[in-house]
């Protein structure tokens, strides 16, 4: 009895261990940048523009002034040419809507750092997550 109980308390740690690190992913909160995405993403601009496809655009209707990651997603997985102009470069439309809301958090931030005193920007970096803080540090190095 005693084997089974440490069996099935292993097999649900082992199942929150893999559940935490996709919850993270569903939310630009938690979604960490890396140049390499940065890079795919920079190089699927060109296709998503020649499909008509850009950020911000709200063909569908469904965005409206409060655009969402499910929004984006779904606007991309309705246009056949755009999932493909991503999928060419590795990226799933969540992906790419994950990173593109991440990296625009990160931008407003780096954007309006300078306007704000040191300890101003000290105490709003910190109410950040640890991959927000990563993002805005990536972001800060393309600003140069």
């Amino acid at each position: 009895m005693k084997l089974t109980h440490t069996f099935a308390a292993a097999l649900l740690a082992a199942g929150i261990c893999c559940a935490v690190p996709a919850m993270a992913a569903a939310s630009p909160d938690h979604y960490l940048l890396t140049q390499g995405v940065m890079n795919r993403m920079k190089a699927a601009e060109p296709d998503l523009v020649a499909v008509g496809h850009r950020q911000g655009n709200d063909d569908d209707g469904t965005a409206g002034d409060n655009p969402t990651v499910e929004g984006l997603v779904r606007t991309i997985e309705a246009d056949k040419t755009a999932r493909a102009a991503l999928a060419k470069q590795g990226l799933t439309s969540r992906d790419y809507a994950l990173a593109s809301f991440a990296m625009l958090h990160a931008g407003f931030y780096v954007m309006m750092e300078d306007s704000l005193d040191r300890k101003e920007a000290a105490e709003l970096l910190a109410t950040f997550t640890q991959e927000q803080k990563a993002n805005i540090a990536l972001v800060r190095t393309m600003k140069k």
